[in-house]
Parts: C-alpha cells; structure tokens; sequence
C-alpha cells in the first residue's frame, strides 16, 4: 500500500511529461495548422454553419470564434493559437500555454460540430490536466531560465491524473464496446476495414475479409482497452511498460489500416507517459539530470497540497464521470450540472467505433443544373459524374462534413450547407462562369452485409433540393 500511495501522492520523474509536452505541443500546431485551409468554410458567417445556426443547437458551448464571423477575426485568433501551441513545445510559460491551448482548441471545435472527429476531444482535454502538472521543467525554456540546475522529480499526484486521463479514454471506450454484439463476436474489423469511402485504407479490405486476422485484431483491440488503465495505474515499471507497448502497436495498426485522422498519433505521443523515465533519460539528447537537481515542491506545503490535490481529483472525477458508458446513463450528471460542464468543456465522451463498428459508409453527390443547361457536381467540381468517391488518402475533415450532412441526426444543418454551395461556385469555375440554378444533395449508401452474405449494399437519397 505504500507503494501504491507513494506513486500516487510522493514523487514522480518529469521526464516523461516533459517529452509528452514537447509531442504533443508539435501535435497541437499541426491540428492548428490543418485547420487554416478552411477558417472560411468553417468557421466564419459564410461558411457551412453561420453562427446564428449554430446558436440554436449548441446554446452552452462557449467559444471565442462566437465573438464574430468575419474572416480577419478568426484568422487572427488561429495565429495567436498557432503561437501558443509553439509556446507550449518550447516550454515558455508552460502552464499559461496549457491553460489557453485548452480554451483555443475548445473554441475551434464548439464553433462547427460538423468536423469533429475523435481527436478533437483528445487534443481539448489534454492541456487542461497538463496545466496542473511539471512539463515545463525539464527540456524548457522555463527550466533555462531558473538560477539552479532543472528538478528531476515533482509532486505525482497532478502527472497521474494527466495519465488516469490517456487511461479513462481507453477504458471509457472498451467499456462502451461491452454493450454491443461485433467486438466480443470479433466481427468489428470485419465491418470496420471495410469503410473505404471514409475511414479504411483501400489495403485494408484483404485483412476485413480474412477471419482469422479480423477476429484476432477485434480482440486485441478490446483486450488492450479493457486492460489499459489496470496495467498503467499500477506502480510497476513493467506493468505500465507492457501497457505502452500493447497501446502504441494497436495505434500503430490504426494508423496503418485506417484514414482516421490524428487521434493514433495524438494517442501514440500519449504512450511515452509511460515509459520507464529511465529509458528516456538514455534516449533524449541531454536528457540525463544529475542528482543535484533536485525535486520541485508540491504546491508550497502540505496544507495547500491537499487542498489543490482535492480540487483536481473533483475536477477530474466530474469530468471523468461524464463520459460513463451509454448502458451507465443513470451515472452521467444531468439538468444544470451538465450543462455547466459543457459550457466549461469539462464534459467527455468516448464511444468511437463503439458500442458497434460502423456497418455502412458512402459518399456524397451534389449534381447542379447551369442556367446555360450545362452539369456538374458541386462537390468535385467536375462532370456530373455518379460515381463511386473516396475520401481523401490524407484525410480531410470534409469527409465528417459529408458523413455528418448524411445522418438524418444532422439533417437541421443541410439547409446551411446547401445555402454555402450556392455560394461558392464563383471561387471554384471563375468570372464569366453560368449562374447555377439548382443542385440537390444525394446520398449512396453502401451497406455491408454480416459475413458470407453476399456483396455490400447500394442505395441512394436524395436529401435536399436547393434553388440558388
């Protein structure tokens, strides 16, 4: 048991957080930078969702890109987050970098919930716990600028609950995963594999279709996320070791087999949370930190430690508590406890691919009529051309645009969208082009069938008939 406290409430080495800062802060300018392709599309008043939409279906989300829609606004805001993410690698104000990285990211995913992805929710609860931790003392320039040799070890007890966080998300989404049927059938990667409109890689179609390496690559995914948090809460090097192993390898197959974004690489990062701080200290150039360096205090004493540690481990626990499987909805805050934690973005969920895999995608068509009599696709920009799309090798957030547009849970924002393609085809087809009279939004479907039952599935719907 003491073991167990110390790990918890004693000491820990910052190597590890350190280095987790320094990925995830070169991670974080990426998911920035990304984004700058789009700010108009999706994030000012003439893009896919203008805020008045918006207002109405997300009334609790607080976000800086509400304050308005004009383009040099949100533009201005995403340099300035550009700058923090690069602060927040460097080790520059740490803290300060964490606490703002945390409000940017929340504002730019609560301005348009037609883009998010699985990632976002991972890079908006991060930098919130690793505010509270010692990244900036080692590997820094906050560590440079202190007049004695940088601490090797901190108070623990605020790095456990950056890493109970990486843990809760697998555990959180194992646990959704139990109240389906494919991923204890072992059937998941069969359907999951096989997205290839959206999410799977086209190579990934031969391992969907093998049983032996669908049904094993199901387990192993289910086995890791179950397992994950008893093995890296435990204070034993191996334990936590073999836990980054297991978890790095399925984010590597991920990676590998699916077009799903950054949340592997942002969950690969995660990983060296774990790592004996040792072998980091051996593998980091100038990593190794003489004994003399000392330790950092924990808050100033042992009274206000307790009390600091206390309001965290609420924080964390109201957090944590929300993203409780589907089947434990009793457990998950309601009425104006809920509400408050969406509008301080203390609110989580992990359910991707859960409690089912996925057993349909598709691709959108947006075929217009020109007032010359002239065709195309809005989406493509070329022939009025039915047939089959792929998403983009290299992943594109327009692809959960088109995912989300489809779903009949999002069918109150097909009017905006429809409104934006009206707009845009003067930037696409140039001066003199034919006024566009109409176009409609159709949806192939492609339905996978259960194993041995034949080819998938095509079906089309015709969403929304625009006049522009």
């Amino acid at each position: 048991m003491r073991r167990l406290r110390d790990f918890w409430f004693g000491e820990a080495d910052v190597a590890p957080v350190a280095l987790f800062r320094i990925l995830f802060g070169l991670l974080l300018f990426n998911w920035f930078w990304q984004l700058f392709p789009n700010l108009t599309a999706f994030f000012t008043d003439a893009g896919i969702l203008p805020r008045s939409d918006l207002a109405s279906s997300y009334p609790d989300r607080l976000s800086l890109l509400s304050l308005s829609g004009e383009w040099w606004v949100v533009a201005a805001i995403w340099a300035v987050s550009c700058v923090v993410a690069l602060s927040l690698t460097a080790g520059w104000h740490t803290r300060l970098a964490s606490l703002l990285s945390f409000v940017l990211v929340s504002s730019f995913s609560w301005r348009d919930p037609l883009i998010l992805d699985g990632s976002d929710f991972v890079f908006r609860v991060v930098p919130l716990w690793l505010a509270f931790t010692p990244a900036g003392e080692r590997w820094s320039l906050d560590a440079r600028r202190r007049a004695t040799a940088p601490p090797r070890r901190a108070w623990a007890f605020p790095i456990r609950i950056l890493e109970l966080q990486i843990a809760w998300i697998y555990l959180a989404t194992g646990l959704e995963k139990l109240g389906g049927t494919d991923w204890i059938a072992g059937t998941a990667a069969y359907y999951a594999l096989q997205l290839e409109h959206t999410f799977a890689r086209p190579w990934a179609h031969t391992i969907a279709i093998d049983p032996t390496l669908s049904h094993l690559i199901s387990w192993y995914t289910l086995a890791i996320e179950l397992a994950f948090l008893s093995l890296a809460m435990l204070p034993f090097s191996l334990t936590r070791a073999v836990a980054a192993a297991g978890a790095a390898a399925m984010q590597v197959g991920i990676l590998a087999l699916m077009n799903v974004g950054n949340f592997p690489l942002i969950m690969l990062a995660a990983c060296v949370l774990f790592v004996p701080p040792g072998l980091i200290d051996r593998l980091v150039p100038g990593g190794a930190v003489t004994a003399a360096g000392g330790s950092v205090a924990a808050v100033g004493g042992a009274a206000r430690a307790r009390a600091a540690g206390g309001l965290l481990a609420l924080a964390a626990a109201v957090s944590f508590v929300t993203a409780v499987p589907s089947y434990l909805e009793p457990l998950r805050p309601s009425g104006d406890v809920v509400s408050a934690l969406r509008a301080l973005s203390l609110d989580q969920r992990w359910d991707m691919f859960s409690p089912n895999a996925a057993r349909s995608d598709g691709w959108l068509l947006a075929p217009a009529a020109l007032a010359d009599g002239g065709r195309l696709d809005l989406l493509s920009w070329g022939p009025d051309d039915r047939s089959e799309r792929y998403s983009d090798p290299l992943y594109s957030r327009w692809t959960k645009v088109q995912e989300r547009i489809a779903s009949a849970f999002y069918a109150g924002y097909r009017s905006s969208y429809a409104r934006y393609l009206c707009r845009t085809p003067s930037d696409h087809l140039g001066p003199g082009y034919s006024p566009l009279l109409r176009f409609d939004l159709i949806y192939v479907e492609r339905t996978i069938q259960p194993p041995e039952k034949g080819p998938p599935l095509i079906s089309s719907t015709t969403l929304w008939s625009q006049q522009c």
